[in-house]
């Protein structure tokens, strides 16, 4: 067949009509909305057999992390407390969301509540049970005649509204949801709120099936034209699993969930993905919260929000001039700046403050959230300070602290004990009622240290004498602070880019050889958790990233809180774990799981200089052999408690910006 050339005048027509197209698809991209809406519930009536729980509090750190992200105070609804019924729930997701997003837009629906199991009513549950969320309007218990969960709102019937609001978006939009909620059970010792419970609503002879499911909201549709907008769904627990409120540092009670999501999306950018939002929650939520694991499903590799979040700035702004000698930023410890810090003030177009001077700097001297007084070390006025460009020089990591409630009974004989010793290390441990970890009474007298996400962390018999028993239970309060301290350490360094990856690896334990090796992903679950049991092994490999070498240390935090420095070990030096700039090395052991089961973590420190942990270790951070001035070595001396720590009140040595960085990486042992 012959072919004829279009006219020149056609071909102009057809790239005019292409670059139409092309500007169109463009402006509704810039001119997409965000839309969010936060039904926050806590105070359930009391005749409904609810608990009362903090949920108002995530609305609040939930709805300024979204406005930082973009998303316009106007855009974001709460529907909360005694407003959020059955009804108002379904009529704001779609006045709210379904009637007011366009095609393109970004979504966001969070709900903070209770959760609850309930009686599956279309047979397209496994185990006879639909998950649902709980309305300010929907009794705790089964009533044949009277209530029988109507005033629920199942996975189903959301999953119905998520997929027109999806459909609506169409394939350039996004939709994110929440639920910091759960339905596994309530806390058995009341020492801090969980959400959810394990009474179920069904009569009393339904006979449920033989697995678990749980929140599930991806719908799919198949057929021309149909087309919907990516999804995905975070959780604040599995389905096995409570989910524990935390506090924040302010000591205020927040849901776990949206505590960790609210901190990591503040530090997220438009390249941020929501498996890597995801990862970054999980890391978090095994410092705050680590007898549960986040779930997640939906699209997760893809850009958090479809890319449309604002970026996160290289620099902070000042906010606001006290006076010559004070001024307030937009950071606080939200973004990791604690009490403490050292912000220098920087010319405008300052990009690289390492190899700057800074025109003036400070220490943090109060943190909120989002900002952060500074109290400058020189004087400003009031125009050339509101012209600069902050940035952290020196990082601090916040106080070493933890707080103990006691519920012994009175006399119990170790009371005493334990008051009289734990005086030496206020206070950096401190009695409150909203504590961390409680004492508890055991049936034979003795006593048991529970942390307020209740884990026991200790017993000790009857038997033991007062003295000893309150020795060994605050040691094991001191093992549990530094825990929690060195998991939620995490530094992004300027110039160190070195990660750890696990390799798992199969081996014959009686000759101690390696004989085959996995993948990672055969290790990980549906929502990217890796796990292991007793005696499975695995190789560790280092990446450098930067244009630097970089000498490594690797700790290893154990589920119930044992410290232990894997690399280097006893018989080797600190220089010897180098890895050069743009290389791979693999070391050469074997590592094996065994108990205790929970989540573990691994932390690399890579720093340009090598380190001696080790010594540090031994003496329980007394002064190691030789009087160290590393500033490294000095702040994993202070989580011991030292008494360098406890002089401090607790407040932790700052480190100069760029010269650590702290990767971590958690895997769950059965």
């Amino acid at each position: 067949m012959k072919t004829m050339p279009l006219p020149t005048s056609l071909i102009r027509y057809a790239t005019l009509l292409f670059t139409i197209q092309v500007f169109l698809v463009q402006l509704a991209f810039t001119q997409s909305e965000k839309h969010a809406l936060i039904v926050a519930i806590g105070n359930y009536p009391a005749e409904t057999g609810w608990p009362q729980i903090n949920s108002g509090n995530d609305a609040v750190v939930i709805s300024d992390a979204l406005q930082r992200k973009g998303f316009p105070a106007a855009n974001i609804a709460l529907l909360a407390e005694e407003k959020a019924t059955r009804a108002n729930i379904l009529g704001a997701i779609r006045t709210q969301l379904l009637n007011r997003v366009q095609a393109g837009d970004i979504a966001y629906f969070q709900f903070s509540g209770h959760g609850q199991q309930v009686a599956d009513d279309n047979g397209d549950e496994v185990d006879g049970f639909d998950e649902a969320i709980v309305p300010f309007n929907s009794p705790i218990r089964y009533e044949a005649g009277v209530y029988q969960g109507e005033n629920l709102i199942r996975d189903d019937e959301l999953g119905a509204l998520f997929t027109e609001i999806r459909r609506k978006l169409g394939p350039g939009g996004n939709l994110m949801v929440v639920i910091d909620a759960c339905h596994s059970g309530t806390g058995t010792r009341g020492l801090e709120k969980a959400r959810g419970t394990d009474i179920v609503m069904a009569a009393p002879d339904f006979k449920p099936g033989r697995s678990k499911s749980d929140f599930s909201f991806q719908q799919s549709e198949t057929g021309v034209g149909r087309k919907l907008a990516p999804m995905a769904a975070f959780f604040g627990a599995a389905q096995n699993q409570l989910n524990f409120e935390t506090r924040d540092e302010d000591g205020r009670p927040v849901g776990s969930l949206s505590y960790a999501l609210s901190k990591k999306l503040s530090q997220s950018g438009p390249t941020t993905t929501y498996r890597g939002l995801f990862d970054q929650i999980k890391m978090e939520m095994s410092a705050i919260a680590p007898r549960q694991q986040p779930q997640a499903e939906g699209v997760l590799d893809q850009e958090l929000m479809g890319g449309r979040l604002l970026e996160t700035p290289s620099h902070y702004r000042v906010l606001k001039w006290n006076d010559q000698g004070s001024v307030v930023i937009d950071a606080g410890w939200m973004q990791g700046v604690n009490e403490g810090s050292m912000i220098g003030l920087f010319n405008a177009e300052t990009r690289n403050p390492n190899d700057v001077i800074p025109a003036i700097q400070g220490k943090v001297t109060a943190a909120r959230p989002f900002e952060c007084t500074i109290s400058l070390e020189g004087e400003i006025d009031q125009a050339d300070a509101m012209s600069k460009w902050a940035y952290v020089t020196a990082q601090n990591f916040g106080d070493i602290r933890t707080t103990v409630g006691l519920k012994l009974p009175a006399g119990h004989p170790v009371i005493a004990e334990f008051e009289q010793k734990i005086a030496a290390y206020q206070p950096v441990i401190q009695f409150s009622r909203q504590a961390e970890v409680f004492l508890l009474p055991t049936p034979d007298g003795g006593v048991q240290l529970v942390s307020s996400n209740d884990f026991v962390l200790e017993t000790v018999g009857a038997n033991l004498p007062p003295d000893q028993a309150a020795e060994r239970l605050i040691r094991r309060i001191l093992s549990f602070t530094q825990a929690k301290f060195l998991r939620q350490l995490q530094v992004n360094g300027s110039t160190l880019k070195v990660s750890l990856e696990i390799v798992p690896v199969l081996v014959d334990l009686r000759t101690y050889q390696e004989t085959g090796r996995l993948t990672l992903d055969q290790k990980r679950d549906a929502q990217g958790n890796v796990h292991f049991q007793n005696n499975d092994c695995f190789k560790i490999k280092i990446t450098n990233r930067g244009d630097q070498a970089a000498y490594y240390t690797v700790l290893d935090i154990q589920p119930d809180n044992v410290i232990n420095i894997n690399i280097p070990d006893a018989n080797e030096t600190p220089a010897e774990y180098r890895v050069g700039a743009g290389q791979t090395v693999e070391v050469p052991k074997i590592f094996i799981i065994g108990p205790p089961g929970g989540t573990e973590m691994y932390k690399l420190i890579a720093t340009d200089q090598p380190v001696d942990l080790r010594p540090i270790a031994q003496t329980r951070g007394n002064t190691p052999p030789r009087n160290t001035s590393n500033p490294l070595e000095q702040l994993f001396a202070q989580t011991y408690s030292n008494k360098d720590c406890v002089t401090r009140g607790g407040k932790t040595i700052s480190l100069a910006a760029g010269s650590i960085q702290v990767f971590s990486t958690t895997f769950i042992i059965d």
